[in-house]
């Protein structure tokens, strides 16, 4: 289902939606054509408990997928403002480390978030990754598992650092696999169908009213395609238009450039 984030929410609403809807009176009119009279008997005391049966399977189910893919898209959005928190802090963190590694620690800090926000947000929303971004973040890491402490504050920095910086670096492989975990192609065939079964008894009610009976299983259709949508575009947090934003890493740049971290003054 990863084409529906190459084309406009709209339109995937409109495809969904107004798809569903079709098909459920498309296969409705076939239902009360003259070939199938016999089908168009009365039949409610039937076709009630069988629908409603599908019906509820199909509702929990749906229910279920809609709660898994919305939790999942609040886990990524806590998943960036981890490793946007943890890079601040490592920022913060090295600012007690001699020159000229403090620079130079800031500087690849700063490359890595600016790579991240320009390069690999919009390679994400692709379903790919940016292999500059990777090696600035091992970049940074570097800087400080090199570092050779002096004195017991800076071993602690370092240690401190290092917690910060592997937490990171954590967080930032479990973005990248969010992006790659979508809901597997059987839960979708499944899902589509029990959909069509559950619509496919709609058509055995006796309505004398083709209007109305028209009208209620367009309406069905309409919610099983609304939710679909639903589905299908938290599924990939990091894809389509309503992606998670890069809005942490921007506020980090921005304070780094803005405020950035004093000189700490040298030991008497």
């Amino acid at each position: 289902m990863t084409w529906v984030y190459s084309i406009p929410v709209w339109l995937v609403c409109f495809l969904f939606i107004g798809g569903t809807s079709a098909f459920a009176v498309g296969g409705l009119l076939i239902a009360r054509s003259p070939r199938m009279a016999k089908l168009r008997a009365p039949s409610n005391d039937f076709a009630g408990p069988v629908m409603a049966t599908l019906g509820t399977i199909l509702a929990v189910m749906l229910s279920f997928m809609v709660v898994t893919v919305w939790q999942q898209y609040d886990e990524s959005a806590q998943l960036v403002q981890t490793e946007s928190d943890q890079i601040s802090n490592l920022y913060h963190e090295v600012s007690v480390f001699p020159q000229p590694l403090r620079d130079q620690t800031h500087a690849a800090i700063e490359r890595y978030v600016d790579i991240v926000v320009d390069q690999e947000w919009p390679l994400m929303r692709q379903g790919s990754e940016s292999p500059t971004a990777h090696r600035a973040a091992v970049h940074v890491v570097t800087l400080i598992e090199n570092f050779n402490p002096k004195t017991l504050g800076e071993q602690n920095a370092q240690a401190d650092a290092l917690h910060h910086a592997h937490a990171f670096m954590d967080a930032r492989g479990s973005r990248l696999f969010e992006n790659q975990e979508s809901v597997p192609p059987l839960l979708w065939v499944v899902m589509l169908f029990i959909a069509v079964v559950t619509l496919g008894s709609a058509y055995f009610f006796h309505v004398d009213d083709i209007r109305a009976h028209l009208f209620m299983t367009a309406a069905v259709g309409a919610v099983i395609g609304a939710i679909f949508v639903v589905i299908a575009e938290l599924d990939l947090p990091f894809r389509g238009e309503l992606q998670i934003p890069p809005s942490a890493f921007s506020h980090d740049y921005k304070t780094f450039l803005d405020d950035p971290v004093p000189t700490p003054k040298p030991s008497p």
